[in-house]
Parts: C-alpha cells; structure tokens; sequence
C-alpha cells in the first residue's frame, strides 16, 4: 500500500442544530464542534454548525480500512440517531484524508458499503500526492 498518511471523520452539519445537541442527540463527545458564528469570515461557519468525531489520535495506521471500521465501531449502533438528526434537516458523511507517494488507492469491503448503506452515510476521500516522500 502506498499510503502514508489517513484518517476518517463523521461530520455533522445543521443550520439551526447547536454542535452540542447534535452530540447529546448521538451520545458521542465530539472530536471538534464549532457552532455559528456570525462574525465569521468564511460563509460556512457564519450558516453552519459543526460537529465531528475523527480517528486521526485514535488509529495509528496507514490502513483506512481500520479508520472507518474504527468510526463503524462507534456510530454502527447509533443509525436512529444518526437518522434523526437527518430528520431534523442535519447534513451527514464521512471524509476520509489519505495521503499517497503514488500508486494504488483507498478501498472498501463489501460489508463496510453495506454498513455504510445501512447508517445512510456517503463516503468521500480528500487524496494527496506526496513526491517528496522516500518510497
């Protein structure tokens, strides 16, 4: 695997859900939550709220497979609340950062899709080329 560098995280968005109810709501304490901010110079952060919960200090491997399975272990149960906070107009997925020296890529398990499927979360990597990297 040519992988040096990854971590997965769930986000949360909401327009009008505080970061701190969208945690209550899941019974998870964020990795990060930011709410509202009006003064804000990014259009972002002065609409949304944010919440995530991220592997990147709790998984030490190069191996994404074990970054989502990490994020499954902790939000597989959670598909009512997750689906309620959908109700509730909450925006959700998972972005995935992989860093790459060059060939190959990150990839998923038939059962990962499924349960992925099944919790109504969409998956996305943000990829990075490093050359500089000695492989």
């Amino acid at each position: 695997m040519t992988c040096i560098e990854t971590y997965a995280t769930l986000r949360i968005f909401s327009a009008t859900m505080h970061p701190k109810l969208i945690g209550e709501t899941l019974g998870v304490e964020a990795t990060d939550a930011i709410p509202i901010d009006p003064s804000s110079k990014y259009r972002v952060r002065r609409e949304t709220n944010y919440w995530n919960w991220c592997t990147q200090q709790r998984v030490n491997s190069a191996d994404n497979t074990l970054h989502i399975a990490a994020l499954l272990e902790v939000f597989g149960s959670k598909q009512a609340e997750l689906e309620s906070l959908r109700s509730a107009g909450c925006e959700t997925d998972i972005s995935c950062y992989w860093v790459s020296t060059g060939q190959g890529g990150p990839s998923l398990e038939v059962a990962t899709m499924e349960e992925l499927a099944r919790l109504g979360l969409p998956i996305w990597w943000d990829v990075y080329f490093d050359r500089s990297a000695n492989v």
